[in-house]
């Protein structure tokens, strides 16, 4: 087994417990500001968990939607964003569609502290662009959503990696995906978003690339709509925002509104690094998805959700004794198993609450990063749909 060397209050970004309010009397007020994604689910019942937060309430422009999540949730519904903002919010979660996130964000930013936008942030790299531009003149906390951020496991992998324990890495490889006929799902499928399941799901995996290795320098992709194939049942497809999974449903591989497969070498001065996507995963979520490195000295590879590492090294280096070296830790399980409160979204939450409470310097940074996963993402398909390899910044 692999004893984790950091403590979970070293990992990037994040915290393990939330701190003391600097005001005791102040209740931290949290908005929901559209609701279209699932996650916001999750994000609530963390916001309800906490005594000393407030919900105030939220605003979703679909009138259908707004009324059964309210009835669902028992959260004030407000007739309007302006009337919803007018509370003075410390916090807003945009859980829109990502062709509307921009707007809201704009709409909210001079209103609030701190926003937490859903992933990726933007249907588009002009979008995204024009985002962060406009949001770098407030003073406020932004960050995507990127909960696996704060996974255990990718907390491991920075650590073993900053030690140089692996030696030069020479190559590495990215894997995401979504469960067989989660692509068809309304979240892989928004109409204006610049793709499907390499723009909704990669992007998860993009960023914690980024994170760990930096921007390449060149990019190479193929993004194909594979021609009609298999039909296959998948019990893991939610229908709409408030249906459960378990229902059987038949699809097909090669009728998504976007493309099916996705892939790209990324060129860095001193390694390869490889992803690939698919919308057909035979699995539940996330628990495919990869993370592999491979070094002069030794090879990594990592599980974000549920966190597991293997270490291999032939000889003891930087702190790490020879051998192949387990670590699996604790994390939700089954269909819905990235629709469940667990430590990635608790410490992404906990990081924001915290900067709140305490007061601390606003940042940017996350949403810088996303936007760097954006301009990744626009390379891919322009590489793909161009035939050519796309030099960064480009």
């Amino acid at each position: 087994m692999i004893a984790p060397r950091c403590s979970l209050l070293t990992i990037s970004g994040g915290i393990s417990a939330l701190s003391n309010p600097t005001d005791a009397n102040h209740k931290i007020k949290v908005a929901f500001l559209g609701i279209r994604h699932p996650h916001v689910f999750v994000r609530v019942e963390l916001a309800q968990r906490d005594a000393e937060l407030k919900i105030v309430g939220f605003y979703e422009e679909d009138g259908e939607i707004a009324e059964r999540f309210a009835a669902q949730t028992t959260l004030q519904r407000f007739a309007s964003a302006e009337a919803l903002l007018s509370t003075k919010p410390d916090l807003v979660i945009i859980e829109a569609l990502d062709t509307q996130v921009p707007a809201l964000a704009l709409l909210a930013a001079p209103h609030t502290r701190a926003l937490l936008l859903e992933k990726p942030g933007a249907p588009d790299r002009s979008s995204m662009d024009a985002l962060v531009e406009q949001l770098a003149q407030y003073d406020i906390e932004v960050e995507v959503s990127y909960q696996l951020h704060y996974s255990e496991s990718v907390a491991m992998c920075r650590e073993i990696l900053q030690a140089g324990a692996l030696g030069q890495i020479t190559q590495a490889r990215f894997h995401a995906g979504c469960p067989i006929g989660c692509g068809a799902e309304l979240w892989q499928s928004v109409p204006g978003d610049l793709g499907g399941v390499v723009y909704t799901e990669a992007c998860h995996i993009l960023e914690l690339m980024v994170d760990m290795l930096g921007m390449p320098g060149r990019i190479f992709a193929a993004v194909q709509k594979l021609p009609p194939g298999a039909s296959v049942v998948s019990d893991v497809v939610k229908p709409d925002l408030f249906a459960g999974t378990g229902l059987p449903t038949t699809l097909r591989v090669g009728e998504l509104m976007y493309e099916d497969v996705g892939a790209a070498i990324f060129s860095y001065p001193d390694k390869l690094v490889t992803l690939d996507v698919t919308a057909w995963e035979a699995t539940d979520w996330v628990q495919g998805w990869r993370m592999e490195f491979y070094g002069t000295n030794g090879s990594l590879s990592a599980i974000p959700n549920p966190p597991t590492v293997q270490l291999f090294l032939p000889a003891p280096v930087a702190g790490y004794r020879a051998g192949d070296l387990l670590f699996q830790g604790q994390g939700p399980r089954g269909p819905e198993n990235s629709l469940v409160p667990d430590q990635t979204y608790e410490r992404q939450f906990e990081r924001l609450i915290t900067v709140l409470r305490e007061r601390q310097p606003a940042s940017q940074e996350g949403l810088r990063r996303g936007q760097d996963v954006v301009h990744i993402l626009d390379a891919i398909y322009r590489s793909a749909r161009e035939g050519r390899a796309i030099d960064y910044p480009g």
